[in-house]
């Protein structure tokens, strides 16, 4: 196999929904699984998941332990930092469409309005819903997620202070 195949492969893998909800969902429960258990949670077949957590056990990113006639999956600690960067990734487009919604009620709401021309309740309370999808999103995230959180929340208040009238922050 070459290097280009080896590659595309490993993007195909982890670019697509289940594989990629397989390795965040063995991230998030911490323990080893079943693999019925792991399909059922990602709604997918079992041979399916199978086949996926196979190719994932040839990258060295999960280990299979049988006990008996039963199959149990876990992480390894590269699938592990793997299953971390996936996530921290997940967050930081969340947080880019977060910010995209701010541009789309701002270029909607208030540029080029006077401000008695603006719903300042529909826009704060808009804003709120925004600001705490953004604070829920950095607890328990990477730093670059929060920072990049953080930026965000800071034209929130930007938005708000140019809506009510305040001096910018």
């Amino acid at each position: 196999m070459t290097v280009q195949k080896r590659n595309e492969d490993l993007n195909s893998l982890f670019l697509q929904e289940k594989p990629r909800k397989i390795i965040v969902y063995l991230k998030k429960e911490n323990k080893p699984l079943y693999t019925t258990i792991i399909a059922k949670e990602v709604n997918t077949t079992y041979a399916h998941t199978f086949n996926v957590l196979k190719k994932m056990e040839k990258l060295n990113l999960v280990s299979f332990k049988e006990s008996g006639r039963i199959k149990l999956v876990k992480l390894t600690e590269l699938g592990d930092e793997v299953a971390k960067t996936i996530i921290n990734l997940t967050d930081l487009l969340k947080v880019g469409m977060l910010e995209n919604e701010l541009f789309k009620i701002y270029e909607s709401e208030v540029k080029g309005k006077l401000r008695e021309q603006m719903n300042k309740e529909s826009i704060s309370k808009q804003l709120n819903k925004l600001k705490q999808k953004l604070i829920e999103l950095s607890e328990n995230s990477q730093q670059n997620v929060v920072i990049q959180s953080k930026k965000v929340l800071k034209k929130i208040e930007e938005v708000l202070a140019e809506v009510f009238g305040l001096p910018p922050s």
